[in-house]
């Protein structure tokens, strides 16, 4: 079982400090854990993989949301037999789909973090494969007007485990979550942020008041910023003053220039408070949390989560963690007079920790109005609420001696931005190996092509260069990817295309990497899928074909209950087809036709195994596009023509249509095995049309909430057609292919 240990020290300035204990806060599942000195070493065990899975659990759950009622957020989690596309939609008393996403998880429990807007009963659905779990889901905040907010906060394939620590609060770990690390020496506290993935040791600051060690200044487009330690945070001292004045009454615009406000239109007060920015500008147009936005490099924007680390050490009665600090409105005892200027306020601060906030005023969103310098201080935060047009910020008031924490202006307003030192970024790598066969013989690579899909961008190997190493960086906030060697970007979650040559002949794969692996392409061809000669289904035997990396079933799918093309297909547990003409005896030679739900069954998701065999799936446009590339004569696998619409390709069709059946004597020469036979269609009235003329596929790519993606062989073509113009209600033929084939 892998783990993940931390170490814990500490300095004051550069000097040494013993640390009286530690505790850790689990900022995304919750929970907490401390250490007592002489204990600084945490051992955080997880799991990777799906062989810890308990057995006990065979099908998808949703377990109830906690805490149910919800007033503010509520975490929800479920857990996934096998790893694959799950579609998660919210919705409302009405049926109304209030959010409607899908995320490809591993097999085991993931968390998500709900923030109801208004409403007072929500229902949680989760759709996997032809599975569906769903929960209700009570609200008793305040929530109107607000946007519904979904987020996926972690993954872990079975209960984590905490090791080495005796003394834990219902504390649990997962790659990916958030973890606050609270030092404790001498009454002084230090508070730092953090998503572990490796081993690491943490150095926890006890300096406060000091400009930052090593950095005591920043030169930043003309101007000189000082740094102030606030113990574990390093922070520009004075409020950020860049870019070019605009008046007051024009909003600013995504034109490639930082555009400021100076209070009142006077540059001088840009001089003496800084500058005042809309939300959007000071982020640079991203909603990432933690973007470097408008501050200079190796600084970013401070997220809403920092500010409460801020907050706590300088408060003298609320520590860093406390709950006190997750409220709205005023909160705290004294952190708003610990952080005030000594100076320039109507009733000034004292300035405790040398951060200096001054009382800048602020812009009033579409009036161009200047209010409250001199009497308060606001400043923006880079996460956005739940409205998309409003964001969190803080306010210092001249006569509180309190923080405020509320999102209740408008992004257009005009506020001053601090920025705060970003941690170094730590460096990960995938290794990926690659090897070739035919059949069950070895082959020698002549080379390999790398894409991007995601992002865009390829990189080539050539022989005997087999392994690649894609690298990339993460910090805390935001996450970054890095330029991989060779010159193609990439960040876990990114889908990548392999297309290995050898001679004349490529065979291509679609991954999605998250660890380093050896991965196999296959180079035999119109062969039965090696290991996999027929598969067995509801009663039919159905026959493999191996076409080079990919395993397809050799006829199109029969399976189900037979009902009338008048009829429309019913999510009633019941697979049902239609037959060509309402006889069974085309559902024999042809297959049977499909409406595109029937075929997923009733889930959006691609990839899905729908009406498939177990082990099997829908192929997705990107799979068919693999299968067109590897049998074209001209255009290979990822070539741009296979982005393309209508006729595509110069003889993918001619190849993978059968010898015989087709109209007038149009056969295919079916070189791969393919096998395609011109099984017609149905249309949404029930009316059929094009047997022997057209084979109609659909794959589990949707367009748009009512097309799907097509692809059609037709009698006279040599091409294969790609489209969305026919309705999801048409009833076509299923092909499917084999999930994740390693030959």
């Amino acid at each position: 079982m892998p783990s993940i240990e931390l170490t814990f020290t500490a300095i004051d300035s550069a000097s040494h400090v013993k640390l009286d204990s530690i505790k850790v806060m689990n900022r995304t599942q919750g929970g907490d854990t401390v250490l007592y000195w002489p204990d600084t070493i945490l051992v955080l065990d997880y799991t990777v993989g799906i062989t810890e899975v308990s057995n006990e659990k065979t099908g998808l759950q949703i377990f109830q949301n906690y805490p149910n009622p919800v007033k503010d957020q509520t975490t929800i989690t479920l857990y996934v037999p096998e790893k694959g596309k799950v579609v998660i939609m919210i919705s409302d008393m009405l049926g109304r789909k209030l959010i409607n996403t899908d995320r490809l998880l591993d097999r085991g429990y993931h968390s998500f973090r709900f923030t109801p807007g208004s409403g007072r009963i929500f229902f949680f659905t989760a759709f996997w494969q032809a599975t569906t779990s769903s929960i209700k889901i009570l609200n008793s905040g305040n929530g109107s007007g607000l946007t519904n907010l979904l987020e996926y906060t972690g993954s872990k394939v079975t209960e984590p485990q905490l090791k080495r620590i005796e003394a834990t609060q219902n504390f649990s770990f997962s790659l990916g979550d958030t973890l606050l690390y609270i030092g404790y020496a001498n009454g002084l506290q230090s508070g730092m942020l953090d998503a572990p993935e490796m081993s690491d040791t943490l150095t926890l600051q006890f300096a406060t008041n000091i400009p930052c060690p090593g950095i005591p200044t920043v030169t930043y487009e003309g101007q000189v910023y000082n740094t102030i330690q606030i113990f574990s945070q390093c922070w520009l001292k004075e409020n950020l003053n860049i870019g070019t004045m605009i008046l007051g009454i024009y909003d600013m615009q995504d034109n490639g220039i930082i555009e400021k406000y100076c209070y009142d239109n006077d540059p001088a007060n840009c001089d003496e408070y800084g500058g005042l920015y809309q939300w959007t500008e000071m982020m640079q147009y991203t909603t990432q949390q933690g973007t470097q936005g408008i501050c200079p490099d190796g600084w970013h924007v401070p997220t809403d989560d920092e500010w409460k680390i801020l907050e706590g050490v300088v408060d003298s009665l609320y520590g860093v963690g406390d709950p006190e600090w997750d409220q709205l409105g005023s909160r705290g005892f004294d952190a708003g007079l610990n952080l005030k200027s000594t100076n320039g306020w109507n009733i000034n601060g004292n300035d405790l920790f040398g951060f200096s906030g001054l009382p800048g005023g602020y812009r009033y969103n579409w009036a161009g109005i200047f209010s409250f310098i001199g009497y308060e201080g606001y400043w923006w935060m880079a996460k956005k609420n739940y409205d998309p047009n409003i964001t969190w910020f803080r306010y210092l008031r001249y006569n509180y001696l309190s923080v405020t924490r509320h999102y209740d202006l408008n992004w257009s307003c005009g506020f001053s931005v601090r920025c705060i030192r970003s941690p170094e970024p730590t460096t990960h790598f995938i290794e990926l190996t690659f090897t070739a066969i035919d059949s069950a013989a070895y082959v020698q690579l002549d080379s390999l092509k790398v894409m991007n899909l995601t992002q865009g961008g390829d990189t080539t190997l050539f022989w005997p260069d087999t392994i690649l190493v894609l690298t990339y960086e993460i910090v805390a906030n935001p996450q970054k990817y890095s330029r991989l060697n060779r010159g193609i970007d990439f960040f876990p979650g990114d889908e990548l295309l392999y297309i290995a040559y050898i001679d004349t002949l490529e065979s291509g794969m679609l991954d999605a990497p998250e660890t380093s692996d050896t991965l196999t392409l296959q180079f035999a061809t119109n062969i039965p899928c090696p290991g996999t000669p027929t598969v067995t289904y509801e009663g039919q035997v159905y026959n493999t074909i191996q076409i080079f990396n990919q395993c397809w079933l050799k006829e199109n799918l029969n399976v189900g209950v037979m009902i009338p093309g008048t009829q429309t297909m019913e999510d009633n547990g019941i697979i049902e087809k239609y037959c060509y003409d309402d006889n069974p005896y085309n559902c024999n030679t042809y297959g049977g036709l499909y409406q595109w739900n029937e075929m997923m069954q009733y889930t959006p998701t691609q990839g899905v195994q729908g009406i498939c065999p177990p082990g099997w799936n829908i192929p997705t446009d990107e799979e068919w596009k693999v299968l067109e590339g590897a049998v074209d004569s001209q255009y290979g696998i990822g070539d741009p023509e296979w982005d393309g619409l209508t006729y595509r390709g110069y003889d993918a069709g001619k190849r993978l249509k059968s010898e015989t059946g087709w109209y007038s004597g149009y056969n295919g020469t079916d070189v791969f095995g393919f096998t395609a036979r011109p099984g017609g269609s149905r249309n949404y009235g029930g009316l059929f049309f094009d047997l022997e003329y057209y084979a109609r596929f659909w794959p589990s790519s949707e367009y748009n909430d009512y097309f799907a993606w097509q692809r059609y062989l037709g009698y006279g073509l040599d091409e294969i057609i790609r489209e969305w113009t026919y309705y999801e209600s048409y009833g076509f033929s299923v092909r499917c292919l084999r999930d994740n084939f390693t030959p």
